[in-house]
């Protein structure tokens, strides 16, 4: 069995990204991949587009790992930790993460070393300070505001938001982590790491906090712990391109 994610080594991380849209016979294909499991879930969303999203983002997982691991993209088994990280069941050493917000999933990938992964589309939030003021620490909630202009606001919120997004998913923890507790930075020109992890320095200085610009109008974060790898960034493809290119 290949246990090496698309061609990634030790050194690397792959970062793959996947448009959610795609023809009916496409979706087809897609679904076919999905566990029984998967199927009864896309089924229960209210609105159609939801479901074809669902199926899209499910199938792209699964036929990424099937080409590392030599198998049908039907014969990926996943479990879940505790806050319901997925992961493989086979103990493979690949770790990933997935995310998708909008039109646009991301999938990240990796060799024993557990990731998070978080993507949003760039849009206007009418109460951004308070948003800020409730999920972000007092000091990055005062770098926000310290940004007079509207737009690159708006993009330093978002670049907080997924880079916090990114660490609580590494560490498997969901929500349930307070994003308050720990400190990233967020302004245009300062390179995206850790500051604090629940006020220790020292914490934060091991993890790596990487920015992802995965496609226009979108922005994405990348976190785990250990020394920076090698990022690798795939150019966006639609479903169907994947299939062929898988």
């Amino acid at each position: 069995m290949n246990d090496i994610p698309i061609g990634a080594r030790q050194t690397e991380v792959h970062v793959w990204a996947v448009w959610l849209n795609a023809s009916a016979e496409v979706n087809r294909a897609y679904r076919r991949m999905l566990s029984p499991d998967e199927i009864v879930r896309a089924d229960r969303f209210v609105f159609e587009h939801l479901t074809r999203s669902y199926e899209l983002s499910q199938g792209a997982l699964r036929l990424l790992l099937a080409h590392s691991l030599k198998c049908a993209p039907q014969d990926i088994q996943f479990r879940f930790g505790a806050r319901g990280k997925p992961m493989l069941q086979d103990g493979s050493q690949i770790c990933f993460n997935m995310a998708h917000s909008s039109g646009l999933a991301l999938y990240a990938y990796t060799v024993s070393c557990e990731i998070g992964i978080d993507v949003e589309e760039l849009r206007d939030i009418s109460d951004i300070e308070q948003v800020a003021s409730h999920y972000f620490s007092k000091a990055e909630a005062a770098e926000l505001l310290s940004i007079s202009r509207e737009l690159p606001r708006r993009d330093a919120f978002f670049r907080c938001w997924t880079r916090k997004e990114a660490y609580i998913k590494a560490i498997g923890e969901g929500l349930y982590l307070p994003l308050d507790q720990f400190q990233v930075t967020l302004l245009p020109d300062a390179p995206a790491k850790f500051v604090h992890i629940g006020n220790d320095c020292s914490a934060a200085s091991e993890w790596t906090l990487q920015h992802l610009d995965p496609a226009p109008n979108y922005v994405g974060a990348l976190a785990y712990q250990g020394a920076p790898r090698i990022l690798v960034l795939h150019e966006p493809l639609h479903p169907a391109q994947l299939l062929n290119r898988i």
